[in-house]
């Protein structure tokens, strides 16, 4: 009779008898099943990325809203001392009265917003001019850098002014110094001061001529007379006589 002493030496014979007769080897993954699995994180993986996209378009949307409602926030206070009249809008490269009573001024399709009315109203200019630039506007040139440095145009139909009653045609003076004034619009939660424009060479927007933004899946924001946002499709804007006449066309000069 033998007797073994100590550990016997590993064989595959002796591994097959310490597993027991019910044991299975260990199976790797299969070809397939590796496949199914990357496929599943290539999908998981692409739904991420659309949803930073999302919330990126979404902050940078909001930031633009943003940047509209604090435009027409300046233009409200700017009214509340000067008589109910906005801003001036300023033709590019126009000769100048006094810059503070323009919304801000272009030169060859480049904002200066230094002592405007909006720099007046919002603590600086440099203020204004990171306000004016909408995130979404791939179009600027970088900040000191020559070229389009803002994204908004406004409603050029502000410099129209409101005929003194009984008067045919306006005076020089009033020419000069008149404004819309807000307490005149009519339904002013309908009628635009401020929108994002497409591709803006100077701080006014002819209504039927510039472009308004689609920057934003097709819309873009548009600021109305009584203070609010909205994103609306640039097909609905563009042209737009119910939005743009601030005042009825008899009212205007």
């Amino acid at each position: 009779m033998r007797i073994a002493i100590g550990p016997q030496p590993y064989t595959l014979k002796n591994s097959l008898m310490r597993r027991g007769p019910n044991s299975t080897p260990h199976a790797a993954f299969t070809l397939i099943e590796l496949l199914s699995v990357i496929a599943v994180i290539a999908i998981l993986a692409s739904l991420i990325i659309v949803a930073s996209n999302h919330l990126i378009s979404g902050s940078r949307a909001s930031m633009t809203a943003s940047q509209v409602r604090q435009i027409l926030l300046a233009s409200q206070l700017y009214a509340n001392e000067h008589g109910g009249h906005l801003p001036k809008v300023a033709p590019d490269n126009v000769g100048l009265d006094d810059p503070r009573d323009y919304f801000f001024v272009t030169r060859d399709g480049v904002a200066e917003t230094e002592n405007t009315a909006l720099a007046t109203y919002m603590n600086d200019h440099q203020s204004v001019a990171e306000i004016i630039r909408s995130p979404q506007d791939e179009g600027l040139a970088e900040p000191g850098q020559p070229g389009r440095n803002f994204s908004y145009g406004f409603n050029f139909l502000i410099n129209q002014g409101i005929l003194q009653e009984g008067a045919s045609e306006p005076s020089g003076f009033e020419l000069a110094l008149a404004t819309v004034n807000l307490t005149y619009i009519h339904k002013p939660e309908s009628k635009v001061l401020v929108y994002e424009e497409k591709d803006p060479n100077d701080s006014f927007c002819v209504w039927f001529l510039d472009a308004p933004s689609d920057r934003f899946d097709g819309s873009g924001h548009v600021g109305f007379a009584d203070g609010h946002v909205e994103l609306l499709p640039a097909e609905d804007i563009y042209g737009s006589s119910k939005l743009g006449e601030i005042v009825p066309p008899e009212h205007q000069y």
